[in-house]
């Protein structure tokens, strides 16, 4: 039986996410978490793995079963299985490289494999993003003296937690006024709130800047794996110059101060977007591909 992916299913979840090591920001209990409402996903615990289903735009899918190597298979079989028993074709999203070469080689035929690029995932290297060193981080690093020379004396980093979150839903508010109002835009509300609102349970940090006294940015993150920090959420006000570079900056410094590498996540084909994790340059791009049944 398949059941919704709320909070109660995370210690379900974290017993195969936690041991599979993936690098792609949906292989996250929190990414799955905050983004239910959105994508209506389900789960399907068998005797060796985990499958998760959902529905987007009317168009059921499915993705890479949380399962190791030797049970991938058993796996897969339950969801042919279970589509065909549906009476509909596969549909398969956030595919990686590893995941595509293995339904080739046992599925030779079955399935077209479509190139993502919009949802490819930029991973950096945290040194770099801790140390902005060299002269293409110079742009980088003007804008933070900047804002410490503007506002020296004047601002305070801070591990953010319960009693914060009102202040960050404000902000949220804030950032939303000069946006389009659509569907990602309430969506990521949405999502935000589920994780303040379930921070306890989950295990995530969040940070903030305040310049005087007012919180004026923040964000929030987790380990992906071992040696991989996820930043899922980003706001700041953009009118004040080197916000985004510092909160960006003074998060990986004060709460992920080891890690090796930092995923950031997709674009989703936003201009304005590709261009800011651009100019950070990554290190690596996590590759996904759609899976269709042919």
């Amino acid at each position: 039986m398949f059941r919704p992916i709320d909070i109660e299913a995370k210690i379900e979840l974290d017993e195969y996410l936690n041991v599979l090591n993936h690098e792609a920001c949906e292989y996250s209990f929190t990414t799955l978490f905050m983004w239910q409402n959105l994508y209506k996903t389900m789960y399907y615990k068998g005797k060796n793995f985990i499958v998760i289903i959902g529905e987007y735009e009317d168009q059921k899918f499915t993705v890479i079963p949380l399962a190791k190597k030797e049970n991938l298979k058993d796996a897969f079989e339950f969801i042919v299985k279970h589509f065909k028993d549906n009476n509909q074709k596969i549909h398969l999203r956030a595919a990686t490289g590893e995941f595509v070469e293995f339904l080739k080689e046992n599925y030779k035929g079955k399935f077209d494999y479509i190139e993502e690029r919009d949802y490819f995932d930029y991973v950096y290297l945290g040194e770099s993003l801790r140390n902005l060193p060299g002269r293409k981080y110079q742009k980088k690093r003007n804008h933070i003296n900047y804002f410490l020379k503007e506002y020296e004396g004047r601002f305070e980093y801070k591990r953010l937690n319960e009693e914060d979150f009102d202040e960050c839903l404000n902000l949220l508010e804030k950032w939303t006024e000069n946006k389009e109002d659509d569907e990602s835009i309430l969506s990521e509300k949405i999502a935000i709130e589920k994780v303040f609102k379930n921070y306890d349970k989950l295990d995530v940090k969040v940070g903030g800047i305040y310049i005087d006294s007012k919180l004026e940015a923040f964000t929030f993150g987790e380990y992906l794996n071992d040696n991989m920090a996820l930043i899922h959420v980003e706001k700041a006000n953009a009118e004040i110059r080197g916000l985004y570079p510092i909160i960006n900056k003074l998060f990986l410094e004060n709460e992920f101060e080891d890690v090796e590498f930092v995923n950031r996540e997709e674009d989703l084909g936003v201009a304005g977007l590709r261009k800011a994790k651009l100019s950070y340059y990554p290190h690596k791009f996590v590759e996904k591909y759609t899976v269709l049944e042919v």
